[in-house]
């Protein structure tokens, strides 16, 4: 994990496939390395069918590896011809549209041989040739675009508007040209890519002995394990499982304290050099956001949180009764209904699942997903195999080629379920903009706002199996795990308000140990959850975002992407016809406008609405009764 991070950073399509790998790490404890092997009992792909689901690279790329070499030649050779041919300024118009025109070409095969390349790897990982391959495509052709774009970014904006005028079709590219000046005001790379405790962060926890739980089917790693200790009947092993789990994280508090304080210190100080106040004010503005309304809508997060509390409570209380036990602990969170047994899907009906769900966005999206999943077609690549590389999960692609699946091994939990909707969301996104002729440059948004498009599909699958469960003890269970999916929102928020008040106390010039960043994430937590707060055994919940060491202050784009799958559920239940036809729209148009431009014209709110808390806590209000009335009956 660590060296693939440390490898793409710099890259546009397998920076993506790295995000997607940030997303599905963020909702497990920091020390699982791996799932749970599955019980010899299920098989996820019966009758032989895993053979089905690995790539077909040659139907769907390049026909072979030497062909994919050969031609990447010839455009590395192109990409340098193009920095010397537009180093310059261009002459008139129509000089300026070829070389726009010809960057989108270039962008687009790079890409693709990026994914070709990216995925080699992964199916592969004694392929390290295709790392390699790939850091010098991307040295080559970053080198290449940045240069153009400097002169891009040098144009007039009068001259621009001239150019636009005499030649209407480089209206297409105005918001491009915005950009580029936006980021010609703070030259130099993003920061964070830069100076990152990454590396240290999992040499630390990859190098951490976690220990074992004895069990009468024998030992279980914590390390390797954890899913099958913490789903375990025997409170012993949850329990014992849980604290050598947190044994394991406040052995090296202390480093990982460093990190966090010495990651923000430097990354203040490079920012700095870009022309930011410091990088929060960085980071935010790359993504169209403004710290002042980011804390506004934490706080104001904050102050409807009682929601969440109801929610954990409403859960505490169940399992207290329902299991018998005098006090619920954090532990005991991961069991399910009394005699019912944690479901398991085989391929074929987490693909039913998926596809079902999802039906309601239309026709089109129905098409595009069926195709992305039909293992004929060879763009899935999640059977068990010698040499994977231990992914969760991760969608490759842009627009122009084929989007891709990838998961070290579909093991047929619910959480396989939703990370196959979730990725799959992102590759049926970049499909319908391939269809709607997007060009590369616009196939990417702030991260907030593409995976709000991936967190509805979490939804729509858990609301599908929930309304379809056989029986109330599978319906407890899905509608208790489509209401967390709806109020991780609030974790998202105070992991996000705890992290930023860390960036401002470092900026202040504070030295935080581990228990001043124990106490700050007890206080922030305790406004959202009552599992946080003063005696609370959820200690070290500050090491389970591992985005904060990998990500620095990407937290955010959780609690946004929430709200905002969560607005776009509200309407559908409301308007299924019109938000069909709107949601098709937004997700086929691609980013060629600020976020909360495309928002206002196709769903009608704006990333900071504060309607979008209200809208939120109403549908999780009404999941919440009908959770209680389900606990009654």
């Amino acid at each position: 994990m660590n060296v693939l991070i440390a490898f793409v950073v710099s890259t546009k399509v397998t920076r993506n496939a790295v995000l997607r790998i940030i997303w599905a790490l963020s909702f497990l404890l920091p020390s699982i390395c791996g799932a749970a092997p599955p019980p010899a009992s299920f098989n996820p792909f019966p009758a032989g069918s895993a053979r089905q689901y690995h790539f077909d690279l040659a139907r769907n790329f390049f026909s072979s590896p030497d062909v994919e070499a050969s031609e990447r030649r010839l455009l590395i050779t192109r990409l340098e011809r193009f920095q010397q041919r537009y180093g310059r300024a261009p002459q008139n118009a129509d000089s300026l549209l070829s070389a726009l025109r010809t960057q989108d070409s270039l962008d687009l095969q790079v890409s693709r041989h990026d994914s070709y390349l990216d995925l080699l790897y992964n199916s592969d990982t004694r392929n390290t040739d295709a790392q390699t391959a790939v850091a010098e495509l991307r040295s080559v052709s970053d080198k290449s675009f940045a240069a153009f774009d400097s002169v891009i970014a040098s144009l007039p904006e009068t001259l621009f508007t001239r150019m636009a005028d005499a030649q209407p079709a480089l209206q297409r590219y105005r918001f491009a040209f915005e950009t580029a000046r936006r980021r010609a005001a703070h030259p130099g790379a993003a920061s964070w890519s830069q100076i990152s405790g990454a590396q240290r962060f999992w040499a630390t926890m990859n190098g951490t002995d976690f220990g074992f739980v004895e069990t009468p089917a024998g030992s279980l790693s914590v390390g390797r394990e954890y899913t099958a200790i913490a789903s375990n009947p025997d409170r012993r092993v949850r329990r014992e499982g849980y604290l050598r789990n947190e044994a394991g994280l406040a052995r090296n508090q202390d480093v990982y304290a460093d990190i966090l304080v010495s990651t923000a210190k430097s990354l203040n100080a490079a920012a700095r050099l870009r022309g930011y106040p410091d990088y929060s004010a960085e980071t935010y503005d790359d993504r169209f956001l403004d710290r002042t309304k980011v804390r506004a809508m934490l706080d104001s997060l904050a102050a409807r949180a009682e929601i969440n509390k109801r929610i954990e409570r409403a859960l505490i209380d169940h399992y207290r009764r329902s299991h018998k036990l005098d006090t619920v602990h954090r532990w005991d969170l991961t069991l399910p209904e009394p005699g019912m047994s944690i479901p398991r899907f085989t391929i074929k009906e987490a693909t039913q699942a998926v596809v079902e769900a999802t039906r309601p966005l239309g026709e089109s999206y129905t098409r595009e997903l069926t195709a992305l999943l039909d293992p004929a077609n060879g763009r899935l690549d999640i059977a068990p195999g010698p040499n994977r590389a231990n992914r969760q999960g991760f969608s490759n692609g842009l627009v122009g080629f084929p989007s891709m699946f990838y998961q070290g091994e579909f093991q047929g939990y619910v959480d396989d379920v939703v990370t196959l909707v979730h990725e799959s969301g992102h590759a049926v996104q970049n499909m319908l903009m391939t269809a709607n002729g997007v060009l590369p440059r616009y196939a990417w948004g702030p991260a907030y706002f593409t995976e709000s498009f991936a967190g509805f599909c979490e939804l729509l699958v858990l609301e599908h199996l929930y309304e379809t469960a056989p029986d109330r003890a599978h319906k407890i269970f899905y509608l208790q795990q489509l209401i967390n999916q709806g109020a991780w929102m609030f974790r998202a928020g105070w992991e996000s308000l705890m992290e930023q008040q860390l960036f401002d106390r470092v900026g202040t010039g504070s030295t935080l140990t581990a228990d001043d960043i124990e106490a700050m994430t007890q206080s922030t937590g305790s406004r959202f959850s009552v599992w946080l707060g003063p005696g609370s055994e959820w200690r070290l919940a500050w090491l389970q975002p591992t985005t904060y060491f990998v990500r620095p202050l990407y937290r955010v784009n959780y609690m946004y992407s929430k709200l905002l799958a969560l607005r776009y559920l509200d309407l559908l239940h409301r308007d299924p016809a019109q938000f069909k036809k709107n949601y098709l729209a937004l997700l086929s148009n691609g980013y060629d406008a600020p976020p909360d431009t495309l928002l206002q014209r196709f769903v009608g709110t704006r990333i900071d609405d504060p309607a979008l808390i209200d809208g939120a806590v109403g549908v999780l209000d009404s999941w919440l009764k009908e959770l209680e009335t389900l606990y009654k009956s």
